[in-house]
């Protein structure tokens, strides 16, 4: 017998059938659904729009396009992780124990003081779908409503007018086939995080594993709290994964170097200007090349105020001080409460005037 017949040893648990297979196939469908929510919010934040997006809230994933309450507008989710390609009469049909898919679909979203905020209602199958469109050789990716036959319209509608009263589905409902493939999602959902970083910060150095990590457990966290909020705020923290948030992972695993010439003039800067002991000067260049990331990358709209205002003083001061620490020391004080309440330490307030004045 050779080594590597020896190492190579029978299981004694796979010489049998298992009893139940459920348990796996139950969990991957539950994941596949935290995954293709991970997809669709790299694909907004792919294109820099604001977003928060819910896991189990009223639907199974809901997309809130802006993080302001008033002005936000949803879009509803219905993930079906499932072999067969659905028909207009599998979607139509009520069993003995369960209502129909679209009436499901239509319970969740209709009759709801959040209607009139609705943006679009999406049913995504795996399966894929069998309409006259496809009989007559048309695929899409994404079929609304309007481009089913008449009869497949008028059943669809009828099949949920008891529920959506105020006729809401009859423009915004949606039929999906998503591109994330049954098995393997994992690792196309890492490479989606490579595509993105690459694309917003180009040379940079990042590991796209642990940004996955980071995010896919803070999805499954928030989607596995069944609490209710009346705050929209505490349901942002509570139940959401917004734009904000990712930027700021993203930022924590992303590192861009500053030209060398900005960061020669910051160590000049620092050694001339700043009485500060070896180990703070290195926890204002740190600072520093954090603020750069950030400024590359980052949405965040309180950022770009607080470089507005740090922008703007330098302008109207710079001729008044001698030096760069006094100037600093002059904008912080102006803008005491302002800053403070963004910056977590002086370090990184010095680190990000100090961009905005080499820059």
């Amino acid at each position: 017998m050779t080594e590597k017949e020896s190492n190579n040893q029978l299981n004694p648990l796979g010489l049998d059938a298992k009893r139940e297979k459920a348990g796996s196939e139950t969990f991957r469908k539950y994941n596949y659904q935290y995954h293709w929510a991970f997809c669709r919010m790299l694909d907004e934040h792919s294109e820099g729009k604001e977003y928060a997006i819910f896991v189990e809230e009223h639907e199974d994933v809901t997309l809130a396009n802006s993080l302001d309450s008033k002005s936000a507008l949803f879009e509803f989710n219905q993930i079906k992780e499932i072999s067969a390609k659905s028909t207009i009469n599998s979607l139509s049909k009520d069993k003995k124990d369960s209502v129909s898919p679209l009436k499901k679909l239509a319970g969740s979203v209709c009759n709801k003081q959040f209607s009139d905020k609705i943006s679009t209602v999406n049913f995504v199958s795996t399966g894929g779908f069998s309409f006259d469109l496809h009989k007559n050789g048309l695929s899409f990716e994404v079929i609304d409503v309007g481009l089913l036959t008449e009869d497949e319209r008028d059943k669809v509608l009828a099949n949920i007018s008891d529920i959506d009263k105020d006729n809401i589905l009859e423009n915004k409902l949606a039929f999906i086939i998503p591109d994330l493939p049954e098995k393997g999602f994992d690792l196309v959902v890492e490479g989606k995080i490579s595509q993105l970083i690459n694309k917003h910060s180009p040379g940079c150095t990042y590991n796209s594993s642990s940004i996955y990590d980071c995010i896919i457990r803070d999805l499954h966290r928030k989607g596995e709290n069944s609490f209710d909020y009346l705050e929209w705020e505490t349901s942002l923290k509570k139940k959401a994964v917004t734009s904000q948030q990712v930027d700021k992972i993203i930022n924590q695993h992303v590192k861009i170097k500053p030209d060398e010439n900005l960061t020669t003039e910051l160590i000049d800067i620092l050694k001339s200007e700043y009485d500060l002991s070896s180990l703070k000067r290195r926890k204002v260049v740190s600072a520093f090349d954090r603020y750069y990331t950030a400024k590359l990358s980052s949405r965040d709209t309180e950022l770009h105020k607080i470089s507005s205002t740090i922008k703007k003083e330098i302008e109207n001061n710079i001729d008044a001080f001698l030096t760069a620490k006094e100037l600093e020391e002059h904008i912080l004080n102006k803008h005491k409460e302002l800053m403070e309440s963004y910056f977590p330490s002086r370090e990184d307030f010095s680190g990000a005037f100090l961009y905005e004045l080499i820059s």
